[in-house]
């Protein structure tokens, strides 16, 4: 997909959900979504209608107000390990993945992406597009999981800072 703002090709994933239209029974399709972007970024970004794909191939192009609800589809190997796959995906929590930055970002990088990803998932901003209420759960867990990687990334650097002249000469005194 070329990205027309940064004048450069995007990779895109395939999504498969369960999307429920209103006033309709839900359908198997397929969402598109670019590399690292959940579902809930693709609901909050400020296009007005996303293409999806049916199960029949059928490509259709649905206005973001007329959707009820998106379930991302379950992969059966997931469903088959249940718990198993609940706690692989907790002990590979990456804060810095969370807020789509390096590693080495610099204490303004980081804010600077905090800032933008709580602007995009917040529960306000949800709300304010009238959408199901399991989407406003959803954004609510968004925020919370940017706000712990913040915090943890912000905790993590000030543990390994090098103590300054001053507090190692009040420690030994």
């Amino acid at each position: 997909m070329f990205d027309r703002a940064s004048g450069s090709f995007r990779h895109k994933n395939e999504t498969p959900v369960q999307l429920k239209l209103a006033g309709q029974d839900p359908i198997d399709a397929i969402l598109f979504n670019v590399n690292g972007e959940r579902l809930s970024d693709v609901l909050n970004d400020p296009r007005a209608f996303i293409p999806v794909r049916t199960s029949n191939g059928e490509i259709l192009i649905v206005a973001k107000t007329q959707i009820a609800s998106i379930v991302e589809a379950v992969d059966q190997k997931s469903e088959d390990n249940g718990a198993d796959a609940v706690e692989n995906k907790s002990k590979s929590f990456d804060p810095f993945q969370i807020l789509r930055i390096s590693p080495e970002a610099s204490l303004d990088e980081i804010r600077s992406a905090y800032r933008a990803r709580i602007k995009a998932v917040h529960p306000d901003t949800v709300a304010s597009l009238d959408l199901n209420e399991d989407l406003s759960k959803a954004a609510s867990q968004a925020t919370q999981k940017i706000i712990y990687a913040y915090r943890k990334i912000m905790r993590d650097r000030k543990s390994s800072e090098p103590e300054s002249e001053e507090d190692s000469a009040t420690a030994t005194a």
